[in-house]
């Protein structure tokens, strides 16, 4: 009998204090969300296209580069604006700009380029990453050692592709290289 009291305590523990067995899923785009206070607050202080911003870290301004995904271009100096390049950059814009985000930084912590490489998370524990790929604004873009949610960000980006989103909408337009624009 004490044992049936004890399990009932420490059920009713769990319940009144709030805990969920369940990880907590983004109903329309079934994108997970994320808090864990260990992340690095950002704030975003400009866009520079769809998978890149410019936020303040630590006091400092720093490039941020998204990792696992690459949108198409909008102001690449040697390549036209391709299709569904604004729209990933308006969204982009429209999401992030003069918001606090939390940075979990790869692996890798710098590209070639010193831009800080970061899964990033919005306010509400929505990663902004597998938004951008469940829109069709974006593809998996692979760059070892950064793939911590690579099977999740396949299984995302697969599901808009199924349903022809954005990107997915040109046939042949994403490919393992980027993006072709013949």
């Amino acid at each position: 009998m004490i044992y049936i009291y004890r399990v009932f305590i420490a059920l009713l523990i769990i319940v009144l204090s709030g805990c969920s067995l369940d990880k907590a899923q983004s109903s329309s785009t079934n994108v997970e969300k994320h808090s864990d206070s260990q992340y690095m607050e950002a704030n975003v202080i400009r866009v520079k296209d769809g998978d890149t911003f410019v936020a303040k870290v630590n006091g400092k301004e720093e490039t941020v580069r998204l990792i696992l995904v690459d949108t198409p271009e909008t102001k690449h100096p040697h390549k036209p604006v391709q299709p569904f390049g604004e729209e990933a950059s308006n969204f982009t814009k429209e999401t992030l700009m003069n918001e606090t985000v939390n940075l979990e930084i790869g692996v890798q912590e710098r590209d070639k380029y010193g831009r800080l490489l970061a899964y990033v998370y919005l306010k509400d524990g929505t990663m902004f990453n597998k938004l951008l790929l469940s829109k069709g604004l974006a593809r998996v873009a692979v760059f070892p050692p950064n793939t911590k949610y690579l099977e999740e960000f396949k299984n995302v980006s697969e599901n808009a592709k199924s349903k022809g989103e954005g990107i997915w909408s040109i046939e042949n337009y994403v490919t393992e290289q980027g993006f072709n624009t013949n």
